[in-house]
C-alpha cells in the first residue's frame, strides 16, 4: 500500500521538530564566525587566518578542535589548554621559554578600573557604548559595547556557564600563568554582562596598540544541535597528535 504523500509530509516535519535546535547568535568579524548557543561556542576562523575550529562547551568542560583537512579532531578539558599553549611555544629556543615564563611570574595582579567614557560608533547595526578599562592605574584597553537588553541577557547566561571554565585556560605552570588576568577580573566580567562586545583597542605594556576586529554582523538564529557537533566521519586524536595549523 502507498503511503499518501501528506503523510510522508507529516512524518518529515514531525522527525525534524524533534532535532534538538538552541536559540543563539551568530557573530561574524574579519576574524572569524562564532556560533552562541546554551552553553557552547563554535568559533570558525577566516580562511585567511587558517588554523582549526573550536568548539568550546561549557556544559560539559571540554573544548574540541577540528581540523577539516586531515579529517581529525581532538578533545580535552579546559584546564588541560596549558598542554595546546606548551605545543604552541615548542619551537623556541629554552632561554626565550624561560624569559616568558618569568616575565608572566614578575606581573602584577590585575586591579582593574572600568569607567565609562559615553557613546561609541554604531557598529554592525548597535549602537555602543564605550568604556575605558585601566590595570594597576595605567590605562589598559577602550572597549565598545552593545548595551542592547536581549544581548545582555542571553550573554550574562552564557557567562555564569563560561566564567570557572575559561580561567581554567588560563593557568599555565610551564608558562608562569596563573589565570589572574584583566579580562577574568571581576570589574571587566560585569562590564561583559552589560552587552555584548563589539570591539576593544587593547595598549600593551609597551605601549603598542592592538585592535580586536570590530564585529561586522551580529544575528539571533536558530541553532540545529548538529552545529556544535564534529561531522561524522572524522577520527579523533591525541591532543599531541592534533595539528594546530601555522603557529
Amino acid at each position: 500500500m502507498r503511503i499518501p504523500k501528506i503523510f510522508i509530509m507529516v512524518l518529515v516535519l514531525l522527525t525534524l521538530s524533534a532535532l534538538p535546535v538552541y536559540a543563539g547568535w551568530v557573530e561574524t568579524s574579519q576574524e572569524d564566525v562564532s556560533y552562541y548557543g546554551d552553553g557552547v561556542v563554535k568559533q570558525v576562523p577566516s580562511v585567511e587566518d587558517g588554523g582549526p575550529e573550536s568548539i568550546m562547551d561549557f556544559r560539559k568542560g571540554t573544548v574540541t578542535m577540528v581540523d577539516h583537512r586531515s579529517r581529525t579532531y581532538t578533545t580535552f578539558k579546559f584546564e588541560e589548554f596549558c598542554q595546546v599553549l606548551v605545543k604552541m611555544y615548542a619551537g623556541m629556543p629554552p632561554d626565550m621559554l624561560a624569559q616568558i615564563r618569568q616575565m608572566n611570574e614578575a606581573r602584577p595582579k590585575p586591579n582593574v578600573t572600568v569607567k565609562k567614557i559615553g557613546k561609541g560608533e554604531t557598529i554592525a547595526g548597535y549602537e555602543t557604548t564605550k568604556y575605558q578599562v585601566t590595570n594597576n592605574g595605567q590605562f589598559e584597553r577602550t572597549v565598545w559595547m552593545a548595551e542592547d537588553a536581549k544581548l545582555a541577557n542571553f550573554y550574562k547566561s552564557f557567562g555564569d556557564q563560561a566564567r570557572e571554565h575559561m580561567k581554567k585556560m588560563m593557568v599555565c605552570k610551564d608558562l608562569g600563568l596563573n589565570g589572574d588576568t584583566v579580562d577574568m577580573s571581576p570589574p571587566y566580567l560585569d562590564l561583559m554582562k552589560k552587552g555584548w562586545l563589539m570591539m576593544e583597542e587593547v595598549v600593551d605594556e609597551d605601549s603598542v596598540s592592538g585592535e580586536s576586529a570590530p564585529v561586522e554582523e551580529l544575528v539571533e538564529e536558530s541553532l540545529p544541535a548538529s552545529t556544535f557537533e564534529v561531522p561524522q566521519g572524522y577520527k579523533k586524536v591525541p591532543l599531541a597528535q592534533f595539528n594546530m595549523g601555522d603557529q
